[in-house]
């Protein structure tokens, strides 16, 4: 049964190349993988054994140095509209912590910042705790909390939203201001 297969599919191969303008193939050629020649075994070249000399390097690294030194983080604030879709720029946004010396619990004024056309401030360069805190378990925790306001005319403001600042990392926090009533729609109950 096998050999008549095989016998039908050599002959449909044939019948094909010969429609298609191709000579039926010499009964010695392969036309079948069973058919061909065997594959020589890998031989070894002989510029497979040449080796290349390596570049020269240094003997001793140079160590990169720090772009921002430990305990210094930033602070970049994120201003949207309708759920992050519709950045806001001139928006007012103060950047402020809890006053470690003070006992009623009063903020420290960090910085009072702008949002460009892309609805973000620059980066601010703040004071973190030590990475080198991390380290060491029972130290608490190895950032330092900030609070960040956002006000704009027409929107509910956000009032001291969190966000923690490790050493020599940029934190990015995104605000999405809400509209006031009143500016929905063309302006409130009569419009």
């Amino acid at each position: 049964m096998i050999e008549r297969y095989e016998q039908e599919m050599r002959r449909i191969f044939a019948e094909k190349q010969r429609i298609s303008g191709f000579e039926e193939p010499a009964a010695e050629t392969a036309v079948f993988p069973e058919d061909a020649p065997a594959v020589p075994e890998f031989q070894q070249r002989e510029q497979d054994n040449i080796k290349v000399p390596e570049p020269e390097r240094e003997e001793k690294a140079q160590p990169l140095p720090e772009i921002v030194p430990d305990g210094i983080g930033h602070i970049i604030v994120e201003v949207t509209t309708a759920r992050g879709a519709v950045p806001l720029s001139g928006v007012d946004v103060v950047i402020d912590r809890l006053d470690t010396d003070d006992a009623k619990g009063r903020q420290e004024l960090i910085t009072v910042e702008t949002t460009n056309q892309s609805g973000r401030t620059k980066p601010v360069a703040v004071k973190t705790l030590s990475r080198e805190l991390s380290l060491v378990p029972g130290n608490g925790n190895p950032f330092s909390t900030f609070y960040v306001t956002a006000a704009e005319k027409g929107f509910e403001p956000v009032k001291s939203r969190p966000v923690d600042v490790f050493s020599n990392e940029v934190s990015i926090l995104k605000i999405d201001l809400i509209p006031k009533p009143e500016n929905l729609y063309g302006g409130g109950a009569n419009g």
